[in-house]
């Protein structure tokens, strides 16, 4: 009989303990995150190819350039190896271009972005993407961004960072578009690739980098501030959908030789069991503004599982 009583009271003791968890969680609204099973831990764009037509160009050292600088617009492929460059026809129709990103077939997807002036990049052309076809090369309009906001003189630009994500086939792409210096409209939005459609987007948000990465605790998609050297996080659930609220990480500004830019791209690496991520700044304050910043700077991390942080390493020019 006391055993059987003593087997009751530990069952209520426990119940009890369960209970007051539970309550605590709803009290503080608190959610315990976790990775899905279906998901490894770390790098998650290791499955991005290169374009089949680059492949077709015999270049020694083939590099994608982005830049501004020197040409009339669209993107570039330079060998590095001897400085010579190729371009299709159809990548200069949509003016200059900045943040470009490459999925599990080699297709490339390209950002427009306005350089010193409005004459190439006129603003109700910002807010959209095109794709560059892996094997013919050839560039068209892939997406225009379901947005009620739209770019004007206030504001020339639309569509800034991208990052593809192999888990789930998924491209996000964050846009600024429609906000001005007081307002904050911009949006960051998730592509399914299967699709070609938006299914899940982040509000009111202005950001330029965007990255994702799995932590130990979930899914996680990081994110540059436009306004601040800040950089934020929110988790992703099993079909790459936002879940819940932005948290603060931590802000460039902070680290020892850090400066007062924003974080306009994220890399994610992994260098002898360890996981990196490298951050790259860039001058930004909603005007049409060459950089002139020489001495930028790209920030390296390391992911800490034990507390699910990320802790600086170094900083060196970019």
């Amino acid at each position: 009989m006391k055993k059987i009583l003593s087997i009751l009271v530990l069952l209520a003791l426990s119940v009890g303990s369960f209970f007051v968890w539970q309550q605590e969680n709803k009290a503080t609204n608190k959610t315990v995150h976790s990775l899905p099973p279906q998901f490894k831990l770390g790098v998650v764009s290791n499955c991005r190819q290169i374009p089949q037509f680059i492949k077709q160009l015999n270049m020694r050292q083939p590099a994608i350039d982005s830049k501004q600088q020197d040409h009339n617009g669209g993107l570039l492929i330079r060998d590095m190896s001897n400085n010579t460059t190729w371009q299709d026809k159809s990548w200069t129709k949509s003016g200059y271009l900045a943040a470009f990103e490459r999925d599990n077939k080699g297709n490339m997807y390209v950002a427009p972005l306005p350089y010193v002036s409005l004459t190439l990049n006129p603003p109700e052309k910002q807010n959209q993407l095109y794709k560059i076809d892996t094997k013919s090369a050839k560039m068209d309009l892939f997406l225009k961004m379901p947005s009620p906001e739209v770019p004007n003189n206030k504001n020339p630009f639309g569509t800034m960072g991208l990052f593809y994500d192999c888990d789930t086939n998924s491209l996000y792409v964050t846009s600024v578009a429609g906000s001005l210096p007081k307002q904050e409209k911009g949006v960051i939005y998730q592509i399914d690739l299967n699709t070609n459609k938006v299914v899940s987007q982040l509000n009111n948000v202005d950001a330029i980098g965007v990255g994702v990465f799995n932590t130990l605790k979930g899914k996680k998609l990081y994110f540059g501030s436009a306004r601040k050297p800040h950089i934020y996080s929110i988790y992703l659930d099993e079909k790459g959908h936002f879940v819940g609220e932005k948290k603060y990480e931590l802000s460039l500004s902070e680290i020892q030789g850090g400066n007062t830019t924003v974080a306009k791209k994220f890399v994610f690496s992994r260098s002898n069991n360890k996981f990196i991520m490298t951050v790259k700044e860039t001058e930004f304050g909603f005007r049409l503004l060459a950089e002139n910043n020489l001495n930028k700077k790209k920030y390296h991390f390391q992911y800490r599982i034990a507390d699910d942080k990320w802790i600086f390493l170094t900083a060196e020019n970019d």
